[in-house]
């Protein structure tokens, strides 16, 4: 079997699971997830392996973080829903480049300048994605398909993700799987995406100054 028959079978095999993911998009919940972990000898492996599974599913890790916090209380729930989500953000990137796909963006008539520029702000400029309300699976997605390194997707990826999965896990740990009062941490998270933003323009900015007064 060739390479290119091989990507293909895998694309088909994670599309097929999608739409499984979308046909039984109801039955995923934060109970359904704890009803499966919970109990378990293995469960913190259980949940992490899920994890990775609904990052490549396009599952809202909403759910997951939800879960972590009804199965495993805040504090372990807290480690076991960082950890998937790192995981599953490192497996949803890997199957991208996997497929050849990198550099796409890059390519892209119209958005590749934008990109080019984007990926100058290396980790700073995944976690920025990371903290502003785009799904977890899109931003695997569209970040594999630029140039940037798999050292500043990871870093920037676990520094973006982990304020919103505290907050899902702390919301899920409470029981309160109706997500009141949600855009207090949307907010949040948009002022520190604003924040990092600022700190990546401000090196710019000082970094040309001293160029063009050298």
């Amino acid at each position: 079997m060739g390479r290119t028959t091989f990507r293909g079978l895998g694309f088909l095999i994670v599309l097929a699971g999608i739409t499984l993911a979308v046909i039984y998009r109801s039955e995923l919940n934060p109970s359904a997830i704890r009803s499966v972990v919970a109990g378990s000898p293995i469960a913190p492996v259980i949940f992490i392996g899920l994890q990775v599974v609904a990052s490549l599913l396009f599952v809202p890790r909403t759910i997951l973080g939800l879960a972590a916090g009804l199965v495993f209380g805040f504090f372990w729930g807290s480690i076991w829903a960082v950890v998937g989500a790192f995981a599953g953000a490192a497996a949803g990137f890997a199957f991208v480049r996997w497929l050849g796909a990198r550099g796409t963006l890059d390519t892209s008539p119209g958005i590749g300048k934008l990109i080019e520029r984007a990926e100058h702000g290396g980790w700073r400029a995944v976690a920025i994605i990371r903290l502003i309300p785009l799904p977890h699976s899109v931003a695997n997605t569209l970040l594999a398909l630029t140039n940037v390194s798999w050292r500043e997707y990871l870093i920037g990826s676990l520094i973006g993700m982990t304020p919103m999965t505290l907050v899902q896990v702390d919301i899920g740990a409470a029981g309160n799987v109706a997500l009141q009062g949600h855009g207090r941490w949307v907010w949040g998270c948009l002022l520190l995406a604003v924040g990092l933003a600022s700190s990546f323009a401000i090196k710019r900015v000082t970094r040309q100054s001293s160029i063009n007064g050298s």
